[in-house]
């Protein structure tokens, strides 16, 4: 019976330690709420050591598309990016800068990105910040 309780115990613990997940879309002020905000879409193109991948991120009311240049190598890094968000009736845009990057395959398949991407506004000031697990960009841009 104690038996039983104690593991029981530990492992609640344990599952209750791990790292929380983190959402998709963050507001970096923390005004807005975006974790109802879904990947729709993932697009990509790699030609030699470039690749080209285009995100669509909404929440069913408004679209956030995220197009990105990454530089295949040792290590993988964002070339440059731009976003556009039309939200609430207006369009925000800016630019993507990257906190990390992972990018996986691609010789004989579809290559697979992931990381954490900061979109700043035009002063160069981060709003948002999107953490994409690494998927695999099935459909061609």
């Amino acid at each position: 019976m104690w038996k039983s309780a104690a593991i029981f115990l530990l492992a609640a613990l344990l599952t209750a330690c791990g790292e929380p997940k983190r959402s998709l879309l963050q507001d970096l002020s923390g005004h807005d709420q975006l974790a109802q905000f879904a990947l729709q879409s993932i697009r990509g193109t790699r030609d030699g050591d470039r690749l080209r991948a285009q995100l669509m991120i909404s929440d069913s009311s408004s679209i956030l598309t995220i197009e990105m240049n990454f530089a295949i190598g040792s290590p993988t890094r964002l070339e440059g990016g731009t976003w556009s968000w039309g939200r609430q009736g207006q369009l925000s845009k800016g630019t993507v800068t990257s906190r990390s990057v992972t990018f996986l395959g691609g010789q004989d398949g579809p290559p697979s990105i992931g990381g954490t991407f900061d979109l700043m506004d035009a002063s160069g000031v981060a709003h948002y910040r999107v953490n994409l697990p690494v998927t695999e960009l099935k459909a061609r841009l």
